[in-house]
């Protein structure tokens, strides 16, 4: 999975200044599954947790359990989204609470509990918005600002980044790279290889089905992974010349995070077919 911030963070208006988004857990799960995941990278996508903002992450539990494990089964589902958050770019400074509150007291009780429970808060307050000087601006009039940069500048760009990875081929409705991709993949080869501390998530998107589909078909797999496979692809190539895989993610979004929605043109279908790399750490 993956999470986009922009690169420099302006005022937003019409806005509450403090929303709750709630996540729903399965009985006794504390783990994150896709859904939640997507979730998650729907609200800072759509500019709902933005950098600098103050982040609350409130577990609960219902009451089926001993008191006890509804104590740590909440702590549990409040860290594993604090984990998600961090892990995708989300500053851990931030969070100003991660805590579990344990079960939550009904004065009737239903015999198979109470699923709406089961769940996470997160809280967030964007009252507060802060400029960062020296990084490339951002354009308002998108959701999504990727920079403008060569892949020898990645190891320059801070944490959240994003570039679009150019000059990276594949054959219609396939996953394997094309050969002419690999002047490209050497040189993000070589800037990972020089810069030992840089992470990054690559992220896959397709052009031409409806967004509400998962995804596009991979024709060499006969399924629906098809932004999926191309950034795995990517992937594989680096952990094969010897990029520390702890150092990379992948994910695909299908065509969820357009650049162009209409798609009126061959260039806004090309626009939304596209690899992209998004820095998580660079220290």
């Amino acid at each position: 999975m993956t999470i986009l911030f922009s690169v420099v963070l302006t005022p937003v208006f019409g806005q509450k200044a403090i929303d709750t988004f709630k996540l729903y857990f399965d009985l006794n799960v504390s783990v994150l599954n896709d859904k939640m995941e997507k979730k998650i990278d729907l609200l800072v996508y759509n500019d709902k947790i933005i950098s600098g903002s103050k982040v609350m992450i409130i577990g609960y539990a219902d009451f089926l359990g001993s008191e006890g494990h509804n104590k740590d089964l909440s702590i549990w589902r409040a860290e594993s989204v604090k984990a998600y958050l961090v892990e995708n770019g989300v500053n851990a400074s931030d969070i100003t609470l991660c805590e579990g509150k344990g079960e939550i007291d009904r004065t009737s009780k239903e015999k198979g509990g109470f699923p709406a429970d089961r769940r996470v808060d997160i809280v967030v307050n964007n009252r507060v918005k802060t400029n960062i000087s020296g990084l490339p601006g951002k354009d308002t009039g998108k959701k999504k600002p990727i920079v403008t940069a060569n892949i020898s500048e990645i190891s320059k760009l801070g944490a959240g980044s994003v570039i679009l990875l150019r000059d990276v081929y594949f054959p219609s409705d396939r996953h394997t790279i094309s050969p002419e991709s690999d002047a490209t993949l050497e040189r993000l080869y070589a800037v990972l290889d020089a810069n030992p501390k840089l992470k990054i998530s690559i992220e896959g998107h397709v052009c031409c089905i409806n967004p509400e589909a998962p995804d596009a078909l991979d024709i060499e797999t006969g399924e629906a992974h098809l932004s999926v496979n191309r950034a795995r692809e990517i992937y594989n190539y680096l952990v094969n010349r010897g990029i520390d895989p702890q150092r990379l993610t992948y994910a695909g979004f299908g065509r969820s995070r357009p650049v162009a929605p209409a798609e009126k043109t061959d260039e806004d279908k090309e626009r939304n077919r596209r690899v992209e790399i998004r820095i998580i750490s660079n220290k």
